[in-house]
């Protein structure tokens, strides 16, 4: 496997490191201020950003086992623990996201009216700011290096950043006579928990299932036709290995062709590929166009 993609691993930790220090920091400041505040919102918004904390350690533990070099029984290479990372992940939020759903369908109907603090609006205000700074960071950074473990992390920042908006948002509206706000908004965010937890499952099942998009490998079909030499495309079929794009094609040629001539032709597939999409394992099999 290239040395870029280490390298590119080794990049995706370092934003991991990031995400669980900004995460541990908003985590603390929200249950505390939860507690003293007496929001509800606040509350289940800090227990999100708690098992946040958690995901991006496995994240970071898939990402750093996951450039573990290849070895006897694992002749791919450990790339697909990233997926695996990402998968378990999932079903922490989602655990997380059914508790504080069930917790606040509970205070819901008991309800006792408790309007929260106004420092409630501070607190999740810059918890808010915080995580829109993290999440454009890091979803930058996903594109760059095509971490599926950094994007999933991405689109949690994204979720935390708006729930941390409407708590704040909550919490001012409760100020004016609406305090039962707190509780809706406290099942609301644990609806978008749910939601968020759901998503990141069905993206790393797809992709530990060897799921691929359909448009990029018409895409990469298209590219590899339109070699010279190559008369049409039999067969083409492509996973994931963490960021790493493996790509398995079949190629038509003209039967008269040497085996020299034949494999320069696997070679010119191989740069096109490399050239255009920055896919370095490709394995071309050659077959005469009867």
């Amino acid at each position: 496997m290239p040395e870029q993609s280490y390298e590119q691993v080794k990049r995706a930790e370092r934003a991991t490191w990031l995400s669980i220090a900004s995460y541990l920091i908003i985590a603390t400041a929200k249950l505390l201020g939860g507690y003293f505040f007496r929001s509800s919102a606040l509350t289940a918004d800090g227990m999100n950003n708690l098992s946040d904390t958690i995901n991006a350690v496995f994240m970071f533990i898939g990402l750093r086992f996951s450039r573990k070099p290849a070895d006897s029984d694992h002749r791919y290479g450990h790339w697909k623990a990233e997926s695996i990372a990402t998968l378990a992940m999932s079903f922490l939020i989602l655990y997380i996201g059914l508790e504080v759903t069930l917790n606040s369908l509970q205070n819901f109907f008991h309800y006792e009216p408790v309007t929260p603090d106004p420092l409630t609006i501070g607190v999740a205000l810059v918890s808010g700011l915080v995580m829109l700074g993290v999440y454009l960071y890091n979803k930058r950074l996903a594109k760059q290096l095509e971490s599926q473990a950094l994007l999933a992390s991405s689109k949690d920042n994204l979720t935390d950043a708006l729930t941390s908006f409407m708590t704040a948002f909550t919490a001012l509206t409760s100020q004016f006579g609406l305090p039962w706000l707190d509780g809706v908004m406290a099942l609301v965010i644990g609806l978008i928990i749910l939601k968020t937890g759901f998503d990141i499952f069905v993206d790393s099942t797809f992709q530990l299932t060897d799921g691929f998009p359909v448009d990029l490998i018409e895409t990469y079909e298209e590219e590899i036709a339109a070699i010279p030499d190559v008369h049409s495309v039999r067969h083409i079929a492509a996973r994931r290995y963490g960021a790493n794009v493996y790509i398995d094609v079949t190629i038509l040629v003209d039967p008269s062709l040497s085996v020299k001539e034949g494999h320069d032709i696997t070679e010119k597939v191989e740069h096109v590929l490399a050239d255009a999409f920055a896919i370095q394992q490709v394995d071309v099999h050659v077959e005469p166009d009867l």
